[in-house]
């Protein structure tokens, strides 16, 4: 391509340009639901703005109107309300029956929280600048390439008339994968279609909720088939009976409690910390998984319920699960003894001291094969552990007296050893 654009210089006949496919977009819309147009039509001044003490235009009632299609938009039909005064002469006038799409208001809806109950004014340019741009987007792909276009078209003419001190609205952007069906989009017309309605009837918003995000990274698609929101369901039955069986008092102190558990507990609450912030959500709720197995084999099994490191455990489990499971954990913090609301208790700290492993289990393979595991030193060295290794019962009977050829060590976590 670029060899023929050469030529074509060369000799006169053409030259490079950027062809956009980006087309006109119109702002009207011949529908009820959506913003008035604030525009006056008079035989004698022509279009006239309305002024900014009549806005904004409200929509008239609904109740009479009827908005099939009559040549014409459904606001036609309420000539009440479209027969007005010009704000210019006052004479007699018409309003605009058009109204403007929905990316009109979207395209700037985050300028508007920074102060919703104002309404004087659009947005305060004062506390925009204090609070934006935005720090993070998320959304699909289809809704996203058109409304982040729009949001930046707005955002750079705000900038011009000098309302704003940004050019690009969003500083990051993460775009969601779609739930689908069987591998293909849900749709009534290929029969995979699955109410939302239903699902939440059966196993409840928690459950829901909970599958969506277990099911992978939020960037990917969510298969409705290969998912089970009764498993979830019963997760987080188990993690809610936690709450329940917890024996000792709030505040009780927890250094005094099992250090098995205590390790458990602040390894999943720093893991999963790591996790939300790379929004790897369903990293964390495996966390938070193991850290009910772990409870719960304490609580039947361990140092019983009473236990200080059981109530730290479980109230983990709660603050954990409040990011994705809400009701569930705010039941749980109530039965733990706690006022509500969970959503105030703050991340717990992770004290460093437990996250320390006293050992690391490495794995040891016979061609790509796992063979055996040993637990080791986390400092220990390629020699000391390729010497463990070679000892191990179960590498010396996968190589039944072979010679070896080479031997990887990735200390200290795999060895790995390929017979000659």
């Amino acid at each position: 391509m670029a060899a023929i654009i050469e030529v074509l210089e060369e000799r006169g006949t053409g030259r490079p340009a950027v062809n956009y496919r980006l087309r006109d977009w119109l702002i009207s819309r011949q529908r009820y639901w959506g913003t008035p147009i604030p525009i006056v039509h008079c035989a004698s001044c022509g279009e006239v703005p309305v002024p900014l003490d009549q806005l904004p235009v409200t929509l008239p009632p609904v109740e009479g109107l009827d908005p099939k299609p009559q040549g014409t938009s459904p606001l036609g039909g309420a000539t009440d309300w479209v027969a007005t005064a010009c704000p210019r002469c006052g004479g007699p006038a018409l309003r605009d029956t058009d109204t403007m799409d929905t990316f009109v208001d979207s395209s700037w809806y985050y300028l508007r929280y920074t102060n919703p109950q104002d309404d004087t004014a659009p947005f305060d340019p004062d506390l925009v600048r204090e609070w934006l741009p935005v720090d993070q987007y998320v959304g699909g792909v289809t809704h996203a390439i058109l409304h982040l276009l729009y949001s930046r078209f707005f955002t750079k003419v705000l900038f011009d008339m000098g309302l704003v001190d940004f050019t690009e609205p969003f500083t990051r952007l993460l775009n969601q994968g779609m739930v689908v069906m069987d591998g293909s989009a849900m749709s009534k017309s290929r029969g995979n279609l699955v109410r939302l309605s239903d699902e939440l009837a059966v196993h409840g918003v928690d459950a829901v909720r909970l599958t969506m995000v277990f099911a992978g990274p939020p960037e990917d698609d969510v298969d409705w088939a290969e998912v089970s929101p009764s498993g979830s369901k019963r997760f987080l039955a188990r993690a809610w009976r936690l709450s329940g069986d917890v024996a000792s008092e709030p505040g009780v102190d927890p250094t005094a409690g099992d250090l098995g558990l205590r390790k458990a507990t602040h390894h999943a609450l720093h893991d999963a910390a790591t996790a939300v912030e790379s929004f790897r959500f369903n990293v964390a709720v495996a966390r938070a998984m193991e850290l009910v197995n772990a409870t719960r084999k304490a609580i039947d099994s361990g140092p019983g319920a009473a236990d200080p490191a059981v109530r730290e455990a479980a109230e983990a489990v709660a603050i954990m699960l409040s990011l994705v499971a809400p009701y569930t954990a705010e039941d749980m913090w109530s039965r733990l003894g706690h006022e509500p609301t969970v959503a105030l208790a703050g991340w717990p700290a992770v004290d460093p001291a437990l996250l320390v492993e006293e050992t690391v289990t490495c794995v040891i393979q016979v061609a790509g094969k796992v063979r055996d595991r040993i637990d080791v030193p986390p400092g220990i060295g390629e020699e000391d552990l390729r010497a463990l290794a070679m000892a191990s019962p179960g590498l010396v009977k996968a190589l039944e007296g072979r010679a070896v050829r080479t031997v990887i060590v990735r200390a200290p976590k795999l060895v790995n050893v390929v017979p000659a």
